[in-house]
């Protein structure tokens, strides 16, 4: 056993003994060229594994579109609520018993129509007073006047019977005027609302009758950011959304803009008139104003087809001879559903939109036509509604 041990411990004594006695360049080079080979071992055996692996996982099937250029509208957006051209609560000026009530709730009235009448017989015998009155100060005044003319008369009687028939006049006038204010009407058309009086009520002057509004002619006033300062003018066509009314917009018209800019928000305040024909809409709503302020031509993709490049940045795959290819890309107004593209891509390139989460920079792909595309017509959203109030 000793003798077998010692055979097999002296050959790699020297072995290890030839290696000492190599120079050292000799020693580099021989390590150098163990690497090269090592090197070459390893990428044929991994060529083989990648060719293996093509073999047993093929190219990941992508849904592609070609990049498409159509119009985007630039639109600036503010909120508002709806209100009424014109809208007074009716209240009387004289105090009495309703003595009629002449509208039902939610009637349309026109200029003039008759809302309710005050007892008025006192403010008639009133006026028949005041216009006794009137009468005899008018022959006193003519006789003081005859008088004077005949030179039996005084300037001072004349003037005082002058003072008293003017006097008498416009006792006359505020008993007419006492007595037309028992008579309420409309004092424009509109649609009258719920009634909050009863008959022989007994009003006082300002209490509540009812509400009218012009429902015809409704505005809605909203503010802008200073920013937008030259984008927003008189007669520029607005669209409005209303949660109320869900799948309509409509069409209006900025019909003033503030000349001063708020110094507390740093806005600017505009009100844009909308017609009401169809009568769906009611003032107190809620409405989002969007004003168009640019029409370009544009690159629009939908959102999914948008991803993040390693940097960060927005980016989307392309598909260039069967492999993908990630460009970055600067992204512009979002429309529902997708997004424009100002730079980065080119009209008519192959752009993955589907399945793009299965592949990497410059790897293969089976490109497929995208069964949908996802791009708003026209860029302009809700477009497939048609728009009401126009």
């Amino acid at each position: 056993m000793g003798r077998h041990h010692r055979w097999n411990k002296a050959p790699r004594a020297t072995f290890m003994q030839s290696l000492r006695e190599l120079p050292p360049r000799t020693l580099i080079i021989g390590a150098l060229a163990a690497l090269v080979v090592l090197g070459f071992i390893y990428l044929v055996y991994a060529r083989l594994s990648g060719q293996q692996g093509q073999q047993a996982f093929p190219p990941p099937v992508v849904e592609v579109v070609e990049a498409p250029q159509q119009p985007v509208q630039v639109k600036v957006s503010a909120l508002g609520t709806l209100q009424a051209d014109q809208a007074i609560t009716i209240r009387p000026e004289i105090n009495g018993i309703v003595t009629s009530i002449d509208f039902v709730d939610g009637q349309r009235m026109d200029t003039g129509d008759l809302v309710i009448t005050i007892n008025d017989e006192d403010l008639k015998a009133r006026l028949m007073q005041a216009e006794a009155r009137l009468t005899l100060t008018r022959a006193n005044y003519q006789r003081a006047e005859q008088l004077v003319k005949q030179g039996s008369g005084t300037a001072r009687a004349r003037d005082e019977a002058l003072n008293d028939f003017k006097s008498a006049e416009a006792e006359v006038a505020a008993a007419k005027t006492a007595l037309d204010k028992a008579t309420i009407t409309a004092p424009f058309p509109g649609i009258i609302g719920l009634r909050q009086v009863s008959l022989g009520q007994y009003l006082t002057a300002g209490e509540p009758i009812a509400t009218l509004a012009d429902v015809d002619n409704l505005r809605i006033d909203f503010s802008v950011s200073e920013v937008f300062l030259t984008h927003v003018r008189k007669g520029q066509d607005v669209r409005v959304l209303f949660d109320a009314l869900p799948g309509n917009a409509y069409r209006g018209v900025i019909s003033a803009v503030d000349p001063v800019v708020s110094t507390e928000g740093r806005a600017l305040s505009a009100r844009a008139v909308l017609p009401n024909e169809e009568g769906a809409l009611r003032p107190g709503i809620f409405g989002r104003v969007e004003i168009v302020t640019e029409t370009r031509t544009s690159i629009v993709l939908p959102e999914a087809a948008i991803v993040a490049s390693p940097t960060g940045a927005k980016a989307v795959f392309v598909v260039v001879d069967s492999h993908a290819q990630m460009k970055e890309v600067t992204i512009g107004e979002r429309l529902p559903g997708s997004v424009e593209i100002l730079s980065g891509l080119e009209a008519g390139e192959v752009v993955i939109v589907a399945g793009q989460l299965k592949v990497r920079d410059g790897a293969p792909v089976e490109p497929t036509p995208a069964t949908e595309t996802g791009v708003s017509p026209a860029g302009d959203p809700g477009a497939a509604n048609a728009p009401r109030g126009e």
